[in-house]
């Protein structure tokens, strides 16, 4: 039993039944997991009778555009009368659960008749209400496709389809790392064996996901492999990029996907940072660590959030150089106070780490 899960159930449940408007608002930026499971249950409750449509604050990545039914989603700056004129009359968050999580569209979340939200970010908080958070799921992804197979058994439907099913996919592909992170479990293979029956193409959504590069992106993770710094005696790495580098190689936000994933695997690195300039001002920090460095915790410090190994979070009101400054000094503090393991250490002994400045 989940109440959290069966009170949002009945909410989209009569929302079906009278034919009413559901919005689905993945959280700003939106990566893999929570684009991938806002559109697949998006098809699912159109095709049960529901007026449904994904609400973005920016277009949709590069690298994502290959999931299907994109014509479902409306970026903000686009949005009009013509395109979204019905009231809502439930809006669900996706991917998370904070309304500020979901930038310049927080007025249209709030304005709904009712608000939901689905994530499994152990930092979201507690289930309650209309808030469903379950940090069992490796993915988002994995909460959609059991609420689409529950909705399924209540309305006598059959509403999963190849679509459907690919962006699901690509949402649990997305935040399990094909399968590999830590986050993988016996109910993410079981949920992706189910989704498999209908064919969602998993050779092309991984390719699209980790494989494909571009000639612009090739460059610019070129200069920041080259201009990646390391400290605390190799635990820390970080990286930081401008608007003028992106400029200089016509490259995007966009292109600094995955970069941080690689810096993150050099032997001996406990934590990696990638710290981007925003275009309107602030600093975008995002955080890959391993076990012993919780990027969630570390990433609330700055009203952020994520999962134990993987966060990110936004400095407003700060310059590059100074957020960088900012977080290295708490990033340094955080690693004096976590235990390492050498090569020198008997297995399973750690002893702690010298003091480092950063």
């Amino acid at each position: 039993m989940n109440p959290a899960r069966d009170r949002i159930l009945d909410a989209i449940l009569e929302t079906v039944r009278r034919h009413g408007a559901i919005g689905l608002f993945p959280h700003v930026g939106a990566d893999g997991d929570a684009l991938g499971s806002a559109i697949g249950l998006a098809l699912a409750l159109n095709k049960a009778g529901a007026k449904t449509r994904v609400f973005t604050d920016e277009p949709v990545s590069n690298r994502l555009n290959f999931i299907p039914a994109l014509s479902l989603v409306t970026v903000h700056r686009d949005l009009t009368p013509d395109n979204w004129p019905d009231p809502m009359d439930l809006a669900i968050a996706v991917d998370c659960t904070e309304p500020e999580r979901l930038g310049c569209r927080q007025p249209l979340y709030l304005e709904a008749e009712a608000q939901a939200a689905l994530d499994h970010h152990v930092s979201s908080g507690e289930s309650g209400g209309l808030k469903m958070i379950d940090p069992e799921a490796a993915a988002t992804g994995e909460i959609m496709a059991d609420l689409i197979t529950l909705l399924e058994a209540r309305l006598g439907l059959s509403l999963m389809d190849s679509d459907s099913a690919k962006a699901l996919m690509t949402a649990i592909v997305s935040d399990t790392g094909g399968f590999v992170y830590s986050n993988t479990s016996s109910r993410s293979f079981a949920t992706a064996a189910r989704l498999m029956t209908f064919d969602p193409d998993l050779r092309q959504i991984t390719y699209r996901l980790f494989d494909e590069t571009s000639r612009t992106r090739l460059r610019l993770t070129g200069r920041m492999f080259c201009d990646a710094t390391f400290l605390a005696e190799g635990r820390l790495v970080y990286a930081s990029v401008d608007q003028a580098l992106l400029r200089s190689l016509d490259a995007s936000d966009q292109d600094l996907d995955g970069i941080i994933a690689d810096l993150r695997k050099v032997a001996g690195v406990e934590v990696a940072l990638m710290f981007r300039e925003l275009v309107d001002g602030g600093v975008r920090i995002n955080i890959r660590s391993n076990d012993h460095f919780h990027a969630a915790q570390f990433a609330a410090l700055y009203g952020g959030g994520g999962h134990a190994k993987a966060a990110g979070m936004t400095i407003k009101h700060a310059t590059l150089d100074e957020a960088v400054t900012i977080v290295l000094v708490k990033a340094g503090e955080w690693l004096e106070q976590t235990p390492v393991l050498t090569a020198d250490s008997r297995p399973g002994v750690y002893y702690s780490a010298a003091k480092q400045g950063v």
